[in-house]
């Protein structure tokens, strides 16, 4: 069809280009929600606080809960993997979570 319009001259890419509107614009808000719940930084704290978690489950801890997985843990804290299932092992058994969309709707619910 686009071959027809073509040859046929109906079509033009800077007119297909001049008639597209752009998108609307999508912010994403991380720090701080607009009705003054918690930033999701405290709310990491809080929960690794109360579940008594080591600095390095921390580090992994606050990773996981941004939605990283083991191999980008690996790779950005330079462990071995086995340290990383081992961090989350523990991190899951002191959170009383089994999965890691557990662990992020746990860190979600937190501030409200």
């Amino acid at each position: 069809m686009a071959y027809v319009l073509f040859i046929s001259g109906r079509f033009s890419f800077s007119q297909t280009i001049d008639d597209m509107t752009p998108a609307i614009d999508v912010v994403v808000v991380e720090e701080e929600d607009a009705d003054g719940q918690d930033s999701f930084d405290e709310r990491c704290a809080v929960l690794a606080d109360r579940a008594r978690l080591t600095e390095h489950e921390r580090e992994v801890f606050a990773l996981l809960a941004r939605g990283r997985n083991a191999r980008f843990i690996q790779e950005n804290l330079v462990v071995s993997y086995n340290t990383v299932k081992s961090h989350v092992s523990h991190i899951y058994a002191k959170l009383g979570v089994h999965t890691h969309q557990e662990l992020i709707d746990l860190v979600e619910l937190e501030g409200r």
